[in-house]
């Protein structure tokens, strides 16, 4: 008997000292065909050593349509001193019922340690839509919801996840009304829309679905954090409305140790480069050169610090021109972003420009990747040294263009011709002027009488009467040509580096177009372009604009940068004028 007790005490000891589990689902006890229900899992962990050995297996959901799905994991300390931790969580899902009629929900599984807990089934009472003949009733039948799902909830600091952005309903054509979907502003991540380009409509058990738009989602902050909801808005005859999607929870992973000092925040996948713009002409002393950082690969750009040039004696900088290029590529954010300086030599001889060590980490392979300090040399020298190494010829030009740029050429004065007096008449002048002015006059005469004997008779021109149809056809390729002609003076400009130019006649350009479409403001002709070609496309032309009006104003101009411009000018306008 002794022994027995002995037992069962060590057996309850072995169960408080190894922890519990909880596993609960929330009741559901009304639904309705095609009416979303919202159904939540509470998973609690307790003790130490306990490790959830699987996900939540849930039973059979073939008679639900799955909307949405969220999760989000709690870890709470209850006491320091014994170090017992309490793992909680919560996983929530968004059904729709198919069919009407009791339907059997059965257990939710979970392995922890080696065994598994599961709840009870419970039974779910599914009643059919009460059909009725009201407006509002059919109004609400048609109920329109957004869903945003995050591909990869569990990811580093500054690292990237997909965020897709869904709507849900019954009624085919409300996916129309949908429009001006707004991005959520927060501190702890940076949201960066990729597409607003809506896909093809799927339907599933009487339930549709479309993709509205596409996030690239940055978190900046360690931990558990939330995404707040991305609004829209529906437009119909009566009234405008606002709907909003889901939050989302993202675990954010603490990056692994062994960070080099100088890693700063830059996750993913970079190279770096610097080069001499003007590599092709003799550095002079206290004369700018050119200096390009340019950071490629794929990773958090919109956050990425770059390193910078590295102070000395030696030289002088000026703060840097930051220009960026990124595209979306397999779920990642790659691009180049260029930093140009203006460096200004303050000795002679050999100067090496120094920039900030740069380090980043790779979450492909879980490491740290230094790339070490680039720099570049410049041979720099003085302005006796440079005219030294110069040819004769050379000399002689430089001196010939120091004369006409710094000399001021007196303006030669002409004589005035006058007509000295005289007593006596030349009478061999006069006759010869007077034999010249017959001489003249005949000639005359003759020249008249050849043509009007080489007239024609008067013909009756034949009147083409074109319809007004036809006539705004001809004004429209007259337009349409001038817009071409344009377009290549562009390129003419660009080419030939006339950025001055460049930028009035691209001015020029856009009035065309906003006259040839009879428009006078700025917000109606993007308005016009939200119509007629989508808000993608007015989007694109809005970036346009505002990168034009920058670049416009900017104190040193790249020719890379310029060819940007002009593809993106000629692409744009293309497209306005088809």
């Amino acid at each position: 008997m002794k022994l027995k007790f002995l037992y069962i005490l060590s057996l309850f000891s072995a169960i408080f000292a190894h922890g519990q589990v909880t596993l609960a689902v929330s009741d559901v006890k009304d639904a309705k065909v095609n009416q979303r229900l919202n159904l939540t899992v509470l998973l609690e962990i307790s003790g130490e050593n306990m490790q959830q050995e699987t996900p939540l297996r849930m039973p059979d959901l073939s008679k639900f349509d799955i909307i949405g799905t969220a999760s989000e994991q709690n870890t709470v300390v209850l006491d320091a001193k014994k170090g017992d931790v309490l793992n909680q969580m919560v996983y929530q899902w968004v059904l729709s019922p198919k069919q009407s009629g009791k339907i059997k929900f059965g257990s939710v599984l979970v392995t922890v340690n080696g065994k598994i807990y599961k709840t009870e089934p419970f039974d779910i009472n599914v009643r059919d839509v009460e059909k009725k003949t009201s407006v509002a009733d059919n109004s609400t039948s048609n109920d329109l919801y957004l869903s945003l799902e995050v591909q990869d909830r569990e990811v580093y600091k500054n690292e990237s996840t997909i965020a897709i952005l869904r709507a849900h309903s019954r009624d085919y054509g409300s996916f129309r009304n949908v429009g001006n979907i707004q991005v959520p502003q927060q501190k702890n991540a940076r949201i960066k829309p990729i597409s607003f380009a809506k896909s093809e409509i799927e339907s599933s058990a009487g339930m549709n679905s479309q993709v509205l738009a596409v996030f690239m989602i940055f978190p900046s902050e360690e931990g558990n954090i939330e995404i707040n909801p991305v609004t829209a808005s529906i437009s119909n005859s009566n009234r405008e409305a606002k709907i909003v999607s889901n939050r989302v929870k993202l675990n954010v992973k603490k990056l692994p140790a062994g960070m080099p000092e100088t890693f700063k925040n830059a996750v993913g996948k970079f190279d770096i480069a610097v080069v001499n713009n003007n590599s092709t002409e003799v550095s002079e002393i206290q004369k700018p050169v050119n200096v390009t950082m340019k950071v490629s690969g794929a990773g958090n750009f919109g956050t990425l610090h770059l390193p910078k040039i590295v102070s000395s004696n030696d030289y002088i900088f000026y703060p840097p021109k930051i220009t960026a290029r990124t595209t979306t590529h397999q779920n990642e954010l790659s691009g180049v972003v260029t930093a140009d300086y203006v460096v200004v030599p303050k000795k002679a001889g050999l100067v090496s420009i120094n920039f900030e060590d740069f380090s980043f980490f790779n979450p492909t392979i879980k490491k740290y990747v230094d790339l070490g300090a680039k720099s570049i040399s410049l041979d720099v020298k003085t302005p006796e040294e440079i005219a030294a190494a110069k040819s004769t010829l050379e000399k002689v030009n430089d001196y010939t263009n120091t004369v006409l740029e710094t000399v001021n050429t007196p303006v030669l004065q002409t004589h005035n011709l006058k007509v000295k007096d005289k007593n006596s008449i030349n009478w061999k002048v006069v006759f010869g002027n007077f034999a010249l002015l017959t001489a003249f006059i005949a000639m005359f005469f003759v020249v008249v009488k050849r043509r009007e004997k080489r007239k024609l008779k008067p013909q009756v021109a034949e009147k083409n009467f074109v319809s007004i149809a036809e006539t705004e056809d001809l004004i429209r390729k007259d337009l349409n040509n001038s817009v071409e002609e344009n377009i290549e003076y562009l390129k003419k400009l660009k080419d030939n580096k006339d950025f001055a130019t460049f930028f009035s006649v691209y001015n020029d350009l856009v009035n065309e177009t906003k006259k040839r479409n009879l428009i006078q403001s700025e917000s109606d002709f993007r308005r016009f372009l939200e119509q007629n070609k989508g808000q993608q496309f007015a989007d694109q032309y809005r970036v346009l604009s505002e990168q034009i009006q920058f670049e416009r104003f900017a104190p040193f101009h790249s020719e890379e940068r310029i060819e940007e411009l002009f593809n993106s000018i000629s692409t744009i306008f293309s497209e306005i004028n088809k």
